[in-house]
């Protein structure tokens, strides 16, 4: 009879540590983004007894030199396919949430829920446009799931 001298590594304890692992050091719970002298950030937000959350997107342009000359604005495409990340299905039509008066107020917050938009998982990202000169620019995109 022959000896296995290999334990076998692929058990379900180590397949739940592992997971653990990968969970504790994914990006999908907070992602932060900084261009030209601004700050967005989003954060997975927990709701008591429920499964689902909701995500907040901040910013703030309280040092950004031209904010009296921008416009600010948030695209936000629901995805099928989580599992995808970034390169899931897109789900519905693209939404756009305009922020109104950086100048004025330049932090902020906005908060998004899965009854608003019946999907698990999106992509966002800002977009920002110079209102002197109509040059626009936006940040990559970010990933965020409700789960």
């Amino acid at each position: 009879m022959k000896k296995n001298y290999f334990s076998p590594v692929i058990t379900l304890p180590n397949i739940f540590i592992a997971l653990l692992f990968l969970i504790s050091f994914s990006g999908f719970g907070q992602s932060h983004t900084k261009a030209n002298q601004f700050t967005i950030k989003s954060e997975f937000i927990e709701i008591e007894n429920s499964q689902i959350g909701e995500i907040e997107i901040a910013w703030d342009f309280s040092v950004y030199a031209n904010r009296t000359q921008t416009i600010l604005e948030i695209e936000i495409q629901p995805l099928n396919g989580c599992w995808n990340g970034l390169d899931g299905t897109i789900r519905s039509e693209k939404v756009i949430k305009p922020i109104k008066d950086i100048s004025q107020n330049p932090k902020g917050k906005l908060y998004l829920t899965f009854k608003e938009y019946n999907t698990k998982c999106f992509k966002w990202r800002v977009k920002t446009m110079n209102t002197t000169d109509g040059n626009e620019s936006f940040t990559n995109w970010q990933f965020s799931s409700f789960l």
